[in-house]
């Protein structure tokens, strides 16, 4: 664990961009009607990289003070755990100037223990709470749950759901079990993924022992997605990965209940998928896909036309819409598959070929103009 520090890697960068993304509108909107918003940080680390890179504390501490001073200022406080003590040193040592001026609470001790602390604390204000361990046995289902029975609509949840590990675990069922030592241990970690995944529907289909290595890992993520549901949240999932070639190194599991969160990280997923790809023939560390073309630009004209044959059918059936409609329609539909740029441009092109008319009758449009569909 103590190396995972040294420096920021590749799918760490993916997944503070996100975050990093994320954060700022999510905060702007819920700051709109609430006079506080807490960020939790669960494994919050050292705040800082041994390259200098800043951790998920310091970047939300830094985004608390751009929040104070927005033309409408939005109060952020943070709430950080971290059980290591060299790490919660560092942590502290870091976040200082936030925590003497009170945005930022650090607390040494493991997540799942201190999760009724957290809620006293954050009360029954709006709260995000980033989930991050180090490894996939280190969140419980049983440690979220105070969490998704929170009354406030506005509780988030961006956990790290390290799908492959957990699978590692739950094909121990499979060993060749000769002493009383090794069964017991079998029986532990069986009982383990039943916990963190929140169900045992996971075990009859890998005792058949027949699927694939991907469907099972899928299988559990599913099932651990499906059980969050049940309390009432939407819930999305993004496979992190080194590049665009590579297996996941974990998921990004997104839990929100209102459906403007799912339009903004849909597109802040399609945003860096698009980086993806980008850097897939850019960067000389990477593998290329094709020296012949530009993967990305290819793509994008691509999707713009399946979105184009999609919103065809979509308006047969809405012939009176909205962009603000369409884009939220797709964001479920096809969440991540489509960027804000790819609705505006498309939406675009139908208005200029008369397919669809603005009720004032101008070009340019906001996400709210009514729009006619005439075929």
């Amino acid at each position: 664990m103590d190396t995972f520090f040294a420096n920021l890697k590749v799918w760490s960068k993916r997944k503070h961009r996100l975050l990093g993304k994320y954060l700022p509108p999510f905060s702007a909107k819920v700051g709109s009607w609430a006079k506080l918003i807490y960020c939790i940080d669960g494994f919050a680390g050292p705040a800082k990289y041994e390259d200098g890179s800043a951790g998920s504390p310091l970047m939300m501490a830094q985004l608390a003070d751009k929040a104070a001073s927005w033309r409408r200022p939005v109060s952020l406080r943070l709430f950080n755990v971290e059980d290591n003590p060299e790490h919660y040193k560092s942590l502290k040592h870091v976040t200082q100037p936030w925590e003497t001026n009170g945005v930022v609470i650090n607390r040494q001790g493991q997540f799942g223990e201190l999760v009724p602390t957290i809620l006293s604390i954050v009360s029954d204000n709006p709260a995000l709470f980033f989930i991050d361990p180090y490894g996939p046995t280190y969140v419980l289902f049983s440690h979220l749950l105070p969490i998704l029975r929170r009354q406030q609509r506005a509780t988030e949840l961006i956990i790290n759901f390290d799908a492959d590990g957990l699978r590692r675990i739950a094909d121990t069922m499979h060993a060749r079990t000769v002493t009383e030592r090794a069964v017991k241990a079998s029986k532990t970690n069986i009982e383990n993924v039943t916990e963190i995944i929140g169900s045992d529907k996971w075990q009859e289909p890998f005792k058949e022992g027949n699927l694939p290595t991907q469907e099972r890992e899928r299988m559990l993520l599913r099932i651990y997605m499906e059980n969050i549901e049940k309390y009432d949240y939407t819930v999305t999932a993004y496979a992190i990965r080194k590049t665009v070639k590579d297996s996941p190194k974990y998921f990004l599991v997104y839990c929100t209940r209102h459906p403007d969160g799912i339009v903004l990280m849909s597109n802040f997923i399609r945003e860096e998928e698009d980086n993806l790809l980008e850097e897939s023939t850019t960067d000389a560390h990477q593998p290329k896909l094709s020296d012949e073309f530009n993967v990305l630009g290819q793509e994008i004209i691509w999707r713009r036309r399946e979105l184009s044959d999609l919103l065809l059918e979509f308006l047969k059936q809405h012939t009176l819409t909205t962009r603000r409609s369409i884009r939220k329609y797709f964001s479920f539909e096809r969440f991540g598959d489509f960027s804000d740029k790819d609705y505006n441009a498309v939406v675009k092109d139908f208005i200029s070929a008369n397919k669809l008319l603005p009720r004032h009758g101008k070009k340019q449009i906001n996400d709210d103009e009514p729009l006619t569909f005439v075929g």
